[in-house]
């Protein structure tokens, strides 16, 4: 598969095409890897109700059996636990680093160890997370699954 990519001046909004002549299992798995990437949550800020893009989120965290996603500029609860977050958006990159948080590791700066096994998460927003050291395997290795996906 061939990929182009041309810039055009002026364009009022960015856009995909796929152009194929039969859907392969390489094409199927483009295809379900954007559709994830564009979909989008529904939930509460401030009183109203709001839809959020999935690629915005920097992460999901669970705290007193709420559920909320963190974006560059707003914090948003959701009704959804995280492991059904996780089921629904875990292909398009989000992976569990403890019992209360889900992050997103297209968002991820740079990761640093930390005493104990634990591993410092570092955001490109420059917000810190931990990740807990029983997570710390299955993390990894979604990343080397990821990266994976990613050379295809």
């Amino acid at each position: 598969m061939r990929f182009i990519k041309t810039k055009e001046e002026g364009l009022g909004e960015n856009y995909l095409e796929l152009h194929y002549n039969e859907v392969d299992n390489e094409t199927r798995e483009y295809i379900f890897r954007i559709e994830g990437s564009l979909a989008t949550i529904e939930g509460t800020c401030d009183d109203m109700r709001v839809t959020v893009p999935v690629t915005d989120v920097l992460y999901f965290e669970s705290v007193d059996r709420r559920t909320f996603a963190y974006t560059e500029d707003r914090t948003v609860e959701f009704r959804e636990p995280l492991k059904d977050l996780l089921d629904r958006f875990g292909d398009t990159g989000f992976i569990r680093i403890s019992k209360s948080a889900i992050v997103n590791v297209y968002k991820v700066d740079h990761l640093q160890g930390d005493l104990n096994m634990r591993v410092l998460i570092f955001l490109k927003n420059g917000e810190k997370l931990v990740m807990n050291r029983g997570y710390r395997k299955e993390f990894f290795a979604q990343l080397e699954k990821i990266r994976g996906k990613n050379k295809a």
